[in-house]
């Protein structure tokens, strides 16, 4: 969590409009764990498919993390970098400068910048006006890669979960290609902090 309030630029109504309702979405969620079931295929050496089986938690305001328990080791410890952290709309003008780079009253599309540099220079988002939720991301990193992410919802109790998701990842030395479903969701269980420490 950041320690001070950071300045942001004045949002357009239409772009203060949209980033709200996604903001309000899911108000009641404070934390969840879920089961993640992800199929890789690398599209480069070693080329291989792989089954990753892993749990999958979130704690608010921003701590997130993938603990893979089954799976190909290297491939699984590539994609928890990719899950590890995805901010949620509400926190997008503490760490990004938004930009609202379209909205035709069906699908917004924003560009969010880090303010703090790092290996994403940039995130590119499509969002559902009516559901106001995410459904796609593709991040641009600063080595010339990139990946990208489609989400599928689904309806618990009064929240909206991500219920399957298609992405690629390129990286220099890898691509692949990214099928997965979450499910199980446990919604507010007590989550220690100690739990996202990386160890």
């Amino acid at each position: 969590m950041l320690a001070l309030v950071l300045a942001v630029e004045p949002a357009t109504a239409p772009q203060a409009d949209v980033l709200n309702r996604m903001a309000a979405v899911n108000s009641d969620l404070h934390s969840f764990s879920a089961t993640l079931r992800a199929h890789v295929t690398m599209k480069s050496f070693p080329f291989l498919s792989a089954d990753l089986v892993g749990t999958y938690y979130y704690k608010e305001p921003d701590k997130t993390k993938v603990v893979f328990n089954s799976g190909v080791p290297l491939v699984a410890s590539q994609f928890n970098k990719l899950y590890a952290h995805i901010e949620s709309p509400s926190r997008w003008r503490e760490v990004y400068n938004v930009t609202l780079l379209s909205d035709d009253g069906i699908t917004s599309k924003f560009r969010l910048v880090p303010r703090k540099h790092g290996n994403v220079d940039r995130i590119e988002v499509a969002a559902d006006d009516k559901a106001a939720t995410v459904t796609s991301m593709r991040w641009e990193y600063g080595n010339g890669g990139y990946a990208e992410m489609i989400n599928r919802y689904t309806r618990i109790g009064n929240d909206l979960v991500v219920e399957s998701q298609k992405g690629h990842v390129e990286e220099p030395g890898y691509v692949a290609d990214l099928n997965s479903t979450i499910d199980d969701y446990r919604i507010n269980p007590s989550l220690p902090d100690s739990l996202f420490v990386d160890r």
